[in-house]
């Protein structure tokens, strides 16, 4: 996959990816009335992507996912009722997609999680799916696949 067969998510034409923003904030909880606070996730944001709003309607034929799903069927039938509900679809999170640039400029975008989601847009048959990009390295890639790393270009 190289960036004259597969554009970048972030900077390809209006047809190919859709950018929509989806209004997901944090949660500032005080403990024990102390004036301390934390930030606590709701739990519909990633620690990966919970600072990007910015949600991409990407292609699923350009996504990498090199990690076999182990998939609870009900769950997948469950997502695909929800997605087909025009009244609760956006009640599903956008998955989180990885974004590499090889090192002669080609672009890789890597799925680890949302293997459900993945599935039920697959099986839906729909082009594209809800994902929040984020810009990766090489070097975080091969924390997840270890000397199965391959030499993107």
């Amino acid at each position: 996959m190289t960036s004259q067969s597969q554009p970048s998510a972030l900077s390809c034409p209006a047809p190919l990816v859709q950018t929509v923003t989806r209004s997901r904030g944090f949660q500032s909880m005080s403990q024990d009335n102390k004036k301390k606070s934390e930030t606590v996730l709701p739990d519909h944001l990633t620690v990966h992507a919970a600072h990007i709003t910015e949600v991409h309607n990407v292609p699923l034929h350009i996504l990498i996912r090199p990690i076999p799903s182990i998939l609870d069927e009900e769950k997948v039938k469950s997502l695909m009722e929800t997605i087909e509900s025009e009244e609760v679809q956006n009640v599903v999170p956008p998955i989180d997609i990885l974004w590499i640039k090889g090192r002669l400029g080609g672009d890789y975008y890597y799925s680890f999680g949302g293997c459900h989601r993945y599935e039920a847009y697959k099986k839906l048959k729909r082009e594209t799916i809800p994902c929040k990009i984020f810009k990766s390295t090489i070097e975080d890639l091969r924390s997840y696949l270890g000397s199965s790393t391959p030499d993107l270009l």
